[in-house]
């Protein structure tokens, strides 16, 4: 069966009506093509983020090598599939070209990673706010921290 990009939206539409948020029907589908071999605690800690009051973003501060990347992943691959772009991660510098990286290879999503560098370009060639992307942008807690104003301009998903 071939299936078109217009079917393809029309079914990830329809699977993100039909389940509620925190339900793990819900993270079948956008896992289904991941190259991730979950743990039990992985898909507990997304349906957590799922069911969080708050609902705008979720903090993971497992221990280190538990898989906050894969959680991450399952989170983000769940609002890629509601045709949500807008997506923010905030992680120490080290990390950003190893999230980078594993989001493309497991998840099959593209991210930028968001610097000095990158950003002062984007605003040589547009007066638009670097941040405001329909893309996951990557950046360090000291970068965000210094442009706190332009995340703050930003109607994240």
């Amino acid at each position: 069966m071939n299936i078109t990009e217009y079917h393809a939206k029309y079914y990830a539409y329809e699977l993100t009506k039909r389940y509620s948020s925190d339900n793990l029907e819900k993270l079948i589908t956008p896992l289904m093509d991941a190259q991730v071999d979950l743990n039990p605690h992985q898909v507990e800690a997304a349906l957590f983020a799922f069911k969080s009051p708050l609902s705008k973003g979720a903090l993971l501060a497992d221990e280190v090598g538990l898989g906050k990347t894969i959680e991450a992943g399952i989170l983000i691959s769940q609002k890629w599939a509601e045709r949500k772009r807008k997506i923010l991660i905030i992680l120490p510098s080290n990390l950003r070209n190893q999230w980078n990286q594993e989001l493309y290879d497991k998840f099959f999503l593209t991210s930028t990673i968001l610097e000095s560098k990158s950003f002062n370009a984007h605003l040589k060639i547009s007066n638009e706010n670097p941040f405001d992307r329909d893309e996951i942008v990557l950046c360090s807690y000291y970068f965000a921290r210094n442009k706190a104003e332009y995340i703050r301009n930003v109607r994240w998903d």
